[in-house]
């Protein structure tokens, strides 16, 4: 029901003819933008996977089915409501919520002095993904965007443009844990973040970092940084590094203690993309990420046997290539293939000598995704 008022309540801002505020009696007209997408994509696996899903991919795990999504966002100089519907809303909400609606972004905007200060649930500083699939050049998701950084905020964060060379804008901010939309209860966790943006020429920067404690007064900590290198007028690349740590995070737990070593992981990514004309493009991804322990990866809930928590590393590598096509004014159609290796026999296989369980190094899987965007 609540989802329900909500959805209402934008349908009816949405075609009203006069949107004001009251401000000392007299009516203010209050211009607002909207913006959003329909977006349908499928994902393949060309092995013969047992457990009929993409190991290791975010949004497009499911293999062999369209997943359908929207976004509707509404916006202005004091406000943003940003929400999601379909598939990407079930995942973001997690697997025992399938109500098909999240509350993606809405928080309000408010200037104090120097700073623009924003109050309420957005979207994460941390790497160079994000979760609205038409502003990312590939379809499926990289690794570290799905097993090193948190999706979204919620809470303060203020944002000040200090006027010196090499800062263009600053961030800093406090909220709840990773990924917690509300903290309720006892032992509430906090998360503190901060960022900066810098521009070189025609270069760009943008470096961010969480801390906070997660879970049993442990502390998490993330830092990624996004550098963005224009080679020519049809090329550019960019670059995505990340690290992090998880206080008694690790995979290992000791016998002596019982207690979880620290956990560690680390990786970057590459994106290069050509642009052949105003209409057409072709992206080519390359990402590394290591996980000493699998702490995030969690390759020692593998049946391969072939796996010891004290020494070994998880390691993933993908390649990906994704070519783009503009459909007109609002349309995106793109295609893709990727190569998933990993350094254990971690993804699925039907079959076999060892049974239904994980028995390959790799996986390809193709892709197909269209986007219409306003």
């Amino acid at each position: 029901m609540r989802n329900l008022f909500i959805v209402a309540f934008v349908f009816l801002l949405s075609f009203s003819s006069l949107n004001s505020f009251a401000k000392d009696g007299s009516p203010v007209e209050v211009p607002l933008t909207f913006s959003g997408y329909v977006h349908s994509a499928t994902t393949y696996n060309l092995g013969d996977n047992e457990d009929e899903s993409n190991n290791y991919h975010t949004f497009s795990d499911d293999d062999f089915t369209m997943t359908p999504s929207a976004q509707l966002g509404v916006a202005n100089d004091f406000f943003v409501i940003d929400m999601l519907f379909g598939s990407i809303a079930d995942d973001l909400n997690g697997s025992t919520d399938s109500s098909s609606f999240m509350m993606h972004q809405a928080y309000g905007i408010l200037p104090v002095g120097p700073w623009t200060v924003m109050v309420g649930h957005f979207d994460t500083m941390l790497g160079n993904e994000v979760i609205n699939p038409a502003d990312n050049p590939n379809i499926t998701r990289s690794f570290l965007f799905g097993y090193t950084i948190n999706f979204q905020n919620t809470g303060i964060r203020a944002m000040l443009e200090p006027g010196i060379d090499l800062i263009d804008e600053f961030y800093i901010g406090v909220g709840n844990g990773w990924d917690t939309i509300y903290d309720e209860g006892e032992n509430q966790e906090k998360t503190f973040e901060a960022a900066f943006g810098s521009s070189m020429g025609n270069a760009s920067l943008f470096v961010a970092m969480n801390y906070g404690q997660e879970t049993d007064d442990q502390t998490r900590t993330t830092y990624t940084a996004v550098l963005g290198l224009p080679i020519s007028s049809q090329l550019s690349l960019t670059l995505n590094g990340v690290y992090g740590k998880g206080e008694e995070e690790g995979a290992y737990t000791s016998v002596v203690t019982g207690v979880n070593d620290d956990g560690t992981w680390y990786g970057a990514g590459s994106y290069l993309t050509y642009a052949h004309d105003d209409t057409k493009s072709i992206t080519v991804r390359y990402e590394y990420l290591k996980d000493p322990g699998g702490s995030r990866l969690g390759f020692a809930s593998t049946d391969a046997n072939t796996w010891t928590e004290l020494t070994d590393d998880a390691v993933l590598k993908s390649f990906t290539i994704t070519p783009e096509l503009l459909v007109g004014d609002y349309g995106t159609l793109r295609a893709e293939y990727r190569l998933d290796v990993a350094n254990h026999p971690v993804f699925q296989v039907l079959g076999g000598a060892a049974g239904n369980q994980a028995q390959n190094k790799s996986q390809e899987t193709v892709s197909l995704q269209y986007v219409v965007s306003f």
